[in-house]
């Protein structure tokens, strides 16, 4: 089974594989130094990142996660937190992951660590957003082996995500997890319901934004045979800037994804279908606009969140 477009890993480096080389070639071996490495060893893992190599256990028991893709990834292969980041504009962990994520100690804003609350936490391992500052990196690390995903992968969603799964010494789990997405967006490809382009825009109070199509939900459209607009080719941008209505058709395709993100997105686009300039839209004309829950499709990534857009992808073409 093939991963999505660009999806590679980065391999876990168990610390145990050069014990054991010593263990081997020492001479009269048995000692009990060797053996007390050999199980130090075996109990620890080398993970790469932002950071440079950063040794974690194993198996991590205690687990704060300061991302909401790390809380996702985290989730998805069984490991529930000790402490978590709110979501964007909330004070608790994202509705999406329902009640599995409900009772997690909230640790963090999504701008900024309670060093305090996640020293009280007492984790083994902290998995930190991509593009941690330097300052909050030193503070979190001095607490606990802090994993920082290396943002210098292409724009390749799924990168972050097996950082974060080798961290907690579950890559494999994680790698069936994004291979059955890859299955239904492919299923989708076979059967040709979704040939054409597809958009995916951001509906915010002052106006639509143009989601790249390298995220997740743009990635997981194309692997299900959409194309997109050229404007969505966005490089490290995560997105346009806020377009006027009078701009829209610069975005126009055969399909619209719509995410209305909290009460005042959802106001803004229902005002928005009064509009010429929306209405004329070719995909509206012809009614394949579905409207998504943008804390989903606009701000999130992991397997979890990848089957929830799934969910939708396959429910506009139904």
């Amino acid at each position: 089974m093939t991963h999505l477009p660009g999806g590679r890993r980065r391999a876990v480096l168990p610390t145990a594989t050069l014990a054991t080389a010593l263990l081997l070639t020492a001479c009269g071996g048995g000692s009990s130094e060797a053996t007390d490495t050999s199980e130090a060893a075996a109990e620890e893992s080398t993970v790469g990142t932002a950071f440079g190599d950063v040794t974690v256990p194993a198996d991590p028991e205690r687990v704060v996660t300061l991302a909401e893709s790390a809380l996702d990834v985290s989730l998805a292969v069984g490991v529930t937190p000790v402490g978590t980041t709110a979501s964007r504009g909330g004070d608790t962990a994202p509705a999406y992951l329902g009640e599995d994520a409900a009772d997690i100690p909230i640790v963090a804003t999504v701008s900024e660590p309670n060093l305090e609350a996640i020293l009280e936490a007492q984790p083994d391992v902290i998995l930190a957003s991509a593009g941690l500052a330097q300052d909050q990196y030193d503070a979190l690390t001095a607490i606990a082996p802090t994993v920082v995903p290396d943002t210098a992968t292409g724009g390749d969603w799924q990168e972050p995500l097996h950082t974060y799964a080798e961290a907690l010494g579950a890559d494999d789990e994680l790698t069936a997890a994004l291979d059955d997405v890859t299955s239904r967006a492919e299923a989708i490809a076979e059967e040709g319901s979704l040939d054409g382009t597809a958009t995916v825009l951001r509906w915010m109070a002052n106006g639509p934004v143009l989601m790249n199509a390298a995220l997740m939900p743009g990635s997981l459209l194309q692997s299900a045979g959409a194309g997109p607009v050229e404007a969505a080719q966005l490089g490290d941008r995560p997105h346009s800037d806020p377009l006027s209505l009078e701009n829209l058709a610069q975005v126009d395709a055969d399909r619209l994804f719509l995410a209305a993100f909290g009460a005042d997105g959802t106001g803004a686009l229902e005002a928005a279908r009064s509009q010429p300039a929306f209405t004329q839209l070719e995909a509206v004309q012809e009614g394949a606009t579905t409207e998504v829950n943008g804390s989903v499709w606009s701000s999130a990534s992991g397997p979890i969140a990848a089957d929830l857009v799934m969910d939708d992808i396959e429910a506009a073409v139904s």
